[in-house]
């Protein structure tokens, strides 16, 4: 996956107390993608934003159990006055388990393949995050014909395109397990990016059903 570029140095205040707190979370994602390079950690149902200018290995897959350390502190929110905001501040992280995404990639040991349309243009930045959302599902999925298919490493593939559904925009991916008679499309996803969800599409009742 390709490293976030560099980004203008942000003002990071100061540490509101020097207090440092530690706590075992569960890795969501990184967001590289703001004003600041973001780490998103989850224990129980409550997510955490962590200002991230110190774990730039990047090597971190959804659902690792991981041991975090941070200071309370303020960033500045450009464009609004250089007013400041609460954040937490990353001191550490250090993955002490392996989540399910990590245990795909040791079992399963292959790399999936895609397909788009050449009139996309996507960038190899997004495409990185769509494998990633697709990859989080391989790892979790409860559909039995993707599940024997991953058991048996047989290649998988999907294809991205867009479209549209009761008035909103959604990213399509059509995932495929390939056998000896060809690839068939055995689970529809529909990626709303505005709210950062993940739907399975149910065929026969025509409906997205929100996937956790």
């Amino acid at each position: 996956m390709a490293k976030p570029a560099s980004k203008p140095a942000k003002q990071i205040v100061k540490h509101q107390q020097e207090v440092e707190h530690t706590d075992q979370m569960a890795f969501v994602k990184y967001l590289d993608d703001g004003d600041y390079f973001q780490l998103l950690a989850k224990k129980n149902d409550t997510t955490d934003v962590f200002i991230n200018e110190t774990d730039t290995t990047r090597n971190l897959n959804w659902g690792d159990l991981i041991k975090v350390t941070w200071k309370n502190g303020t960033v500045t929110v450009p464009g609004d006055n250089d007013s400041e905001m609460p954040a937490k501040l990353l001191l550490s992280v250090k993955r002490i388990g392996d989540g399910s995404v990590s245990k795909l990639r040791e079992s399963y040991g292959k790399k999936l393949k895609y397909t788009f349309s050449p009139g996309d243009n996507f960038t190899s930045s997004y495409l990185d995050k769509v494998y990633l959302s697709v990859e989080y599902y391989l790892a979790t999925t409860k559909n039995p014909l993707l599940q024997i298919a991953i058991k048996d490493r047989q290649e998988v593939t999907y294809s991205i395109e867009s479209r549209d559904r009761d008035n909103r925009s959604y990213r399509v991916i059509g995932i495929a397990a390939v056998g000896p008679n060809g690839s068939n499309v055995v689970q529809w996803l529909y990626i709303d990016e505005e709210r950062d969800q993940i739907y399975e599409y149910d065929l026969p009742a025509d409906k997205l059903v929100p996937y956790d």
